[in-house]
């Protein structure tokens, strides 16, 4: 099958990418999108796939997203309509791509492991939301979203973005200029854009930031956009001098590079706690159904006040633990969505014959090594 495989942003580049390569090597032709905004396109670059460029940063402040939204969900339309060969599905994270695939009767699919996040335009979009099963399906399900477009997998995101990485092999990130004698803090910020963020984040990050210049630890700060890099100006005294990420760093290196990891929520954090390095999250939402689970493995600290900062262990740490290895959750998901997309697709007969047999193979056989079958970045 066609499958179109958007990323919206960096985070979305970490779990997509594998998904996309796994479809690659069963046969099927993929056709990689992605937003220009923050890290995403040097993420992209860095794992040396080739892609399009559709759209951009949408600003702060929600009348710039819905006319950022709409502007994408319309450039993402005329992208498709230059193609020369009808899309059967679409893989994503993003709200534009969902709607662009709705308009074209396009099934999409949604890998969500945040419960809370806003899920209206994936209900216009009746798109098929795919979650790990430590999240239960009745949170979705108040939210509006149909039973029959739900589908769990055993598993955590983190499965898919550590599914062919060699961890092990993996040289730590060169961070420069460094005090051997203090434990490397990964500090990262709210993301000030999201529709869930709260300004109590940036007071609590801030005052964990004062908390820690004081402490014999060296901050390694990882902004999500340029005006973040106020964060450091904002504490007058250092007894580190913080280091200061300008550009992405490959993340698996940069996680085996620092002794503790800080974030405001998202991604960063939950791969952190997945290998094992020391986590602490200081967001300040709605806390979800995987930080709860991580928690409850030991993995994961919850850090909701100013009076819990000494929880925060200052100490070098010991070696790379992944949670699991070789979980098999890429051939789970890859398996869910053809099967479903084979169901909402309608296809000749000649064409279905020739789906349903590629898919019982990749059941019998597993999937054979090969190349994505790319397209020309533009």
């Amino acid at each position: 099958m066609n499958v179109w495989v958007d990323i919206d942003n960096a985070p979305q580049a970490r779990y997509l990418l594998p998904l996309a390569r796994a479809l690659g090597q069963r046969g099927h032709d993929v056709l990689l999108t992605a937003r220009d905004q923050g890290e995403t396109l040097a993420i992209l670059d860095e794992e040396g796939v080739r892609f399009c460029v559709v759209g951009s940063g949408f600003g702060r402040g929600i009348p710039r997203k819905v006319r950022g939204l709409v502007a994408r969900t319309w450039a993402l339309g005329e992208f498709l309509e230059s193609e020369s060969r009808q899309v059967d599905v679409v893989i994503t994270g993003s709200r534009a791509a969902t709607l662009a695939a709705r308009r074209r009767k396009i099934p999409s699919f949604v890998i969500i492991d945040y419960e809370h996040v806003n899920m209206l335009i994936y209900r216009l979009s009746s798109s098929y939301i795919l979650h790990p099963d430590v999240i239960a399906p009745a949170v979705f399900r108040k939210r509006g979203i149909q039973a029959d477009h739900l589908f769990g997998f055993s598993g955590l995101k983190e499965d898919l973005t550590f599914s062919d990485v060699d961890v092990e092999a993996v040289v730590p990130f060169d961070l420069g200029n460094t005090d051997d004698s203090a434990a490397r803090v990964l500090f990262r910020p709210p993301a000030e854009e999201s529709h869930y963020y709260r300004s109590e984040s940036r007071e609590l990050a801030l005052a964990l930031l004062r908390h820690l210049a004081g402490q014999d630890a060296q901050i390694v700060l990882s902004p999500r956009d340029e005006l973040q890099l106020g964060y450091v100006t904002a504490v007058r005294h250092w007894r580190h001098e913080p280091i200061v990420l300008q550009e992405a760093a490959p993340f698996v290196a940069l996680l085996k590079a620092v002794d503790a990891v800080v974030s405001a929520g998202g991604t960063m954090v939950r791969e952190a706690a997945y290998l094992g390095v020391p986590a602490y999250s200081i967001f300040r939402s709605r806390i979800g159904a995987v930080d709860r689970h991580l928690e409850s493995l030991g993995r994961l600290s919850l850090i909701l006040s100013p009076e819990e900062f000494p929880r925060i262990e200052l100490s070098t740490r010991g070696s790379i633990a992944p949670l699991r290895t070789g979980s098999g959750v890429v051939d789970e998901v890859v398996e869910l969505i053809t099967e479903r997309a084979l169901a909402s697709t309608p296809l000749t007969l000649p064409r279905a014959r020739r789906w349903r047999r590629n898919v019982a193979g990749d059941r019998a056989a597993g999937a054979k090594a090969g190349p994505p079958k790319d397209r020309p970045r533009g």
